[in-house]
């Protein structure tokens, strides 16, 4: 099942190398407006060695709630709701199925005592609506650095690094630990795969070893 996702990143990969521009010719707030986060697509998550491939439908509904929903095969749709993400801080809810599986295998792989499922679904919130809010009616503050640059977001700090071929945006979490969104495969109107990315220290960013991925394929 893994083969055409797989098959999609190597023809991608063939056609930048065909000559397609480096993003770094590119005004970084349009790369940054150009990440996808709704949509209807193909994912993989993957915790540890464990991996499930499903089928993806992302919503930023009226209420500015973010709904990620996934139907993995043989166990059935499972949901992750961020909600209201307008609002900066974070409300108690009813965790969903899908925050649900994730903090199991963050207990099972005892990545629990390092950073806590509160504290990561707290870090993915902040991210995810920093990369949407222009769609619930906030501008960012970047201030474009010598390497990178950085942006303000009520107080909350992100580290945006544009390469040849991707865009990264980092959240730091401290003690070397960072959350990221990775877009890839730039389209005329946006990027074709989105990777949300955990990393406990600066060894495993520099191997790009991640005991938590999530790649969406759109």
């Amino acid at each position: 099942m893994l083969r055409p996702l797989f098959l999609f990143v190597f023809i991608s990969s063939c056609s930048f190398l065909k000559g397609t521009p480096s993003l770094k010719t590119i005004d970084t707030d349009r790369l940054l407006n150009s990440i996808k986060l709704t949509g209807e697509g193909k994912g993989r998550l993957t915790l540890g060695q464990s991996q499930h491939v499903f089928s993806v439908d992302s919503v930023l509904n009226e209420d500015l709630d973010w709904i990620f929903a996934v139907s993995i095969p043989l166990h059935g749709e499972e949901v992750m709701i961020l909600s209201d993400i307008k609002s900066h801080q974070m409300k108690f809810s009813e965790v969903s199925s899908f925050e649900e599986r994730i903090a199991k295998e963050f207990k099972r792989l005892k990545l629990n005592k390092i950073l806590t499922t509160e504290k990561f679904m707290k870090e993915l919130r902040l991210l995810i609506r920093f990369g949407l809010s222009p769609q619930w009616g906030q501008k960012r503050d970047c201030k474009p650095q010598q390497n990178e640059t950085i942006c303000e977001l009520d107080g909350e700090t992100f580290i945006v690094h544009v390469l040849d071929t991707e865009i990264k945006i980092k959240k730091l979490l401290g003690q070397g630990k960072s959350l990221q969104i990775v877009a890839k495969n730039l389209t005329e109107s946006f990027f074709q795969k989105t990777d949300i990315i955990l990393f406990l220290n600066e060894a495993q960013e520099e191997k790009k070893v991640s005991p938590f991925s999530l790649e969406i394929f759109w």
